[in-house]
């Protein structure tokens, strides 16, 4: 009962949004906001808690990576699940561009597209016992 009234004010709570919505592009990863609240669960050691949760019902979410922003995930049809638009990318940083609307300190957004982010990758220098890169001992032949 408690969750149906939760999401019936949720709902209610929403419709304003739709109105002053912009089109924005996010990074983040693909959180269950309920652990995550509780908690501070994430990541891939979560990432099978954050499915079981999300199949349930639980919120979605997308921790902004540049800032720790949540922007709680929506649909704007009422007819599609919002969990069902994230849950293959559960703990991974995606991409998702989408309408996003802010009111009273809850950020949302209606993702109309998503992709994994690509990650720049840094080629890491070996380290050897001693500390110093394999560079800066030399080769020793």
């Amino acid at each position: 009962m408690k969750r149906c009234l939760f999401l019936l004010i949720l709902t209610v709570l929403m419709v304003p949004f739709f109105a002053f919505s912009e089109e924005k592009t996010i990074v983040g990863e693909v959180i269950d906001i309920s652990c995550y609240a509780v908690a501070g669960a994430k990541g891939m050691d979560h990432k099978a808690c954050a499915i079981e949760c999300l199949k349930v019902g639980e919120p979605a979410g997308i921790l902004e990576e540049s800032t720790g922003k949540i922007y709680l995930v929506i649909t704007e049809d009422h007819k599609t699940r919002p969990q069902d638009k994230v849950l293959p990318y559960v703990a991974q940083t995606v991409e998702v561009k989408g309408n996003v609307s802010e009111r009273s300190g809850i950020s949302v957004i209606d993702i109309k597209e998503i992709k994994e982010a690509k990650m720049e990758k840094t080629p890491m220098k070996e380290k050897s016992m001693e500390g110093k890169t394999m560079e800066e001992q030399g080769s020793g032949y």
